[in-house]
């Protein structure tokens, strides 16, 4: 039989190793991208929370999270942005190598969702039937993993609403041993991304 002070002594423990396992989660650091958020107007507070919400890592780990992120944010090709979660990323120890493919990823896929978007948009025999004579050898020659880089394109696929790219990363991620929640936590990193850029956007004028 436990007794109170016992009891007491289990709470504690239990509740430093919660804590700890927090700070072990939850290991990305924002400093930049924070700042960068201050420089929102009031009606985009919204998406001050959800940036901070995305990028805390939730069904995916550090690296797939900044990863995801870069790959959004050069796709989208605010400077600003792109700058401080690089940053932030640096910071959190995102290595060289998640970078270089988080790069290529949004690289590759400024040219494929166009093309891809196209074919299913004509839904046309006269295109589908062709072969596309488009090189994306870089998505084979990967510097992390194959699962890895295909999750960092699950963002700019969702960004051009291109649904062959989407249906052809989902199916990649998920036979690389990730799951739906990767996925839908992918495009809510790039959607928020994106409405910050809208956001940042909004400033232009407000003291013309």
């Amino acid at each position: 039989m436990r007794t109170k002070t016992g009891l007491q002594t289990l709470s504690r423990t239990s509740l430093q190793i919660g804590e700890r396992y927090k700070t072990i989660k939850n290991t990305n650091t924002m400093e930049n991208i924070t700042e960068l958020l201050k420089t929102l107007p009031g009606e985009a507070k919204d998406l001050v929370l959800n940036t901070q919400k995305v990028l805390e890592g939730e069904s995916l780990d550090s690296t797939q999270t900044w990863g995801v992120a870069l790959a959004s944010a050069y796709y989208i090709g605010n400077e600003a942005i792109i700058r401080a979660l690089l940053a932030d990323a640096q910071s959190a120890g995102l290595s060289a190598e998640a970078l270089e493919d988080a790069r290529a990823a949004a690289s590759l896929m400024g040219m494929n969702t166009i093309y891809y978007r196209f074919r299913h948009i004509m839904r046309s025999e006269h295109y589908n039937t062709r072969p596309a004579n488009l090189k994306m050898l870089r998505m084979k020659q990967v510097s992390t993993t194959e699962t890895a880089f295909e999750l960092f394109s699950v963002g700019p696929a969702a960004l051009a609403g291109c649904e062959m790219c989407l249906r052809a990363h989902e199916a990649a991620v998920l036979k690389g041993g990730l799951n739906h929640d990767n996925v839908h936590d992918a495009v809510r990193i790039s959607s928020v991304l994106h409405g910050v850029a809208v956001a940042l956007s909004t400033l232009i004028g407000r003291d013309g």
